[in-house]
């Protein structure tokens, strides 16, 4: 199963720990007295990963309790942290395929810091609210306690170990993983952090491990989330965590409007920050839009399977694209000599219904799609994934040239369902055109005339270490230095120049790679057209970039 999701800021990111244990359980409170518990395993959190996006926003990141999802993040930094059973809301899953992964980039707090109101939103908000930053630092220690070695790229660190042993020590508070250190294990502290680094350096020699001393110890930031949940109780929807290394209780809510803030006011301080959609970008609640520019909605029900698509240019065709998409409504007629039929398998969370309103023609990029929001903002859904029809007539007047892909989103399709593609290999524009069996494609790109956007590195991606990732490079970048890929930039080993080989058979200036990430020692492997170059990654404190 895949699901999709709203980008918003992600709980103990991949990249940085957060406080992911495998198999957590999430609470999802859809209402005060329906409370659904779902186990996220980690073989479907890295088919998430892998593929989509994780269904449920996580709103909360760090330490000690995030409460719109706790989830074991593809086998980086699982044992990271741990968390306490998380208490929710509800927030939305899209019928889009999210694509390429990211990981942010997070900068290094001071040491013995106290947390800097500014980096929350200097309390922009209505009653001196602070805003949630996206990203927000985690806690750092003394930059003398750091080294330029050892580099941890994946989850290779002893944390298990170190874990053990910190939680005997007077003070403990959380444990992290520290991406903007060279990966090192941060273990934090409420009282001498001096004294359990000497202990950590003496207990753990050669060990990237750090003392860090806290802003706020968990049960303070407890307390104050135990505030909260008292001032959110009969809000429709919203999540709620508090992180250790981070040192704040982070609150998400549907819409960042006076009348929901005001229930926070009391509680305003360093300590507490908020997030959601401004009242002038919230999505509002409203009925289906019935046709567009180019199109005509001639059926919806939450029917049919999710992550599909499909074409139709004849009235056996429709007859058949109506049945596959589970309507039971009369069709509607179609002119087919003016018109074609498209079928959108849109997907939703149980408790999160969707709507579609436009059907975009890219004509730049040969593609259809639809444009589908989720009303009234909420703020955690249910990570299941339900079908959701949606078929409309489009005029062939405005379909793109020499044919075209349809798919949910403006995205690429996940890769475990390349099945949502249907590619349209004749030209349909012409009245009348039809369409044959052997003219509608499912699930693959390789057809004439249609240029769907490939998956593309960008700086900050995340990939699991011991699996190849095929991604397009772009040879206008000068490849001797990769990054940020797992929080590090990349050195090539021997570079002179880019391998000739590698801008053959290149595409629009990209070059199909094969990128191969490894552990102890850590290394990265690019390999186009049969010759690879190997890398190792730089230490945190390198300023080197991938220059474009």
């Amino acid at each position: 199963m895949a699901i999709g999701l709203r980008a918003v800021p992600v709980c103990g990111d991949i990249n940085q720990g957060g406080n992911q244990t495998a198999g957590s359980v999430v609470q999802v409170i859809m209402s005060r007295s329906n409370v659904v518990n779902l186990v996220i395993s980690p073989v479907f959190w890295l088919l998430v990963v892998g593929t989509v996006v994780l269904g449920m926003v996580v709103a909360a990141c760090g330490s000690a309790g995030v409460d719109s999802a706790s989830v074991d993040n593809a086998g980086v930094d699982n044992a990271a942290s741990i968390e306490t059973e998380p208490t929710v809301a509800t927030a939305p899953a899209e019928p889009t395929a999210p694509v390429e992964p990211t990981a942010p980039v997070e900068p290094t707090a001071p040491a013995e810091p106290e947390v800097d109101v500014g980096e929350l939103g200097a309390g922009e908000l209505a009653f001196g609210l602070q805003r949630c930053v996206s990203g927000a630092p985690f806690l750092a220690a003394d930059p003398a306690f750091y080294r330029d070695e050892p580099i941890y790229v994946g989850n290779e660190q002893p944390t298990e170990e170190v874990r053990n042993w910190a939680t005997s020590r007077p003070g403990y508070e959380d444990i992290w993983v520290d991406r903007d250190n060279n990966g090192w294990i941060a273990v934090g502290f409420s009282e001498d952090a001096a004294a359990r680094q000497a202990e950590l350096e003496a207990e753990f020699p050669g060990v990237g491990v750090v003392a860090v001393a806290v802003a706020a110890t968990d049960a303070e930031l407890m307390a104050l989330r135990s505030e909260v949940e008292v001032a959110l109780d009969g809000l429709s929807s919203w999540a709620l965590g508090h992180s250790v290394a981070r040192g704040f209780v982070e609150v998400s809510v549907p819409v960042l409007d006076e009348q929901t803030l005001s229930r926070l006011a009391p509680l305003a301080g360093p300590r507490l920050c908020v997030q959601g959609a401004d009242p002038a970008a919230a999505i509002p609640d409203g009925p289906q839009p019935t046709e567009g520019e180019s199109w005509r909605l001639l059926g919806t029900d939450r029917t049919g399977p999710p992550y599909r698509t499909g074409v139709a240019t004849t009235g056996a065709q429709y007859d058949a694209l109506w049945q596959e998409a589970g309507l039971t409504s009369t069709q509607p007629s179609v002119d087919f000599r003016n018109a074609i039929v498209i079928w959108f398998g849109a997907v939703y969370g149980s408790n999160c219904p969707v709507r579609m309103d436009d059907v975009i023609i890219d004509l730049e990029r040969n593609v259809i799609h639809g444009d589908f929001v989720i009303p009234g903002n909420p703020t955690v859904c249910n990570s299941d994934a339900n079908g959701e029809a949606y078929v409309v007539s489009v005029a062939r007047r405005d379909l793109p040239e020499g044919g075209f892909a349809v798919q949910l989103n403006a995205t690429d399709p996940p890769a475990g369902v390349p099945e949502e593609r249907t590619t349209v290999t004749v030209d349909l524009r012409t009245e009348a055109t039809v369409a044959t069996p052997d003219d509608l494609v499912v699930g693959t790109l390789d057809n004439r005339n249609v240029t769907p956007r490939q998956n593309v590195f960008v700086p900050g991606m995340v990939m699991e270490d011991g699996f190849p990732m095929d991604i397009g490079l772009d040879l206008a970048c000068i490849l001797e230095v990769i990054g940020p890929l797992n929080g590090f930039m990349w050195q090539a080993q021997d570079w002179t120049e880019r391998p000739v080989e590698w801008a053959q058979n290149a595409t629009d200036g990209l070059a199909q790679a094969e990128l191969l990430l490894t552990t102890n020692p850590a290394g990265l492997a690019v390999s186009i057209n049969g010759v690879s170059v190997d890398y190792t990654p730089l230490p945190s404190t390198s300023t080197e970039v991938m220059e474009c």
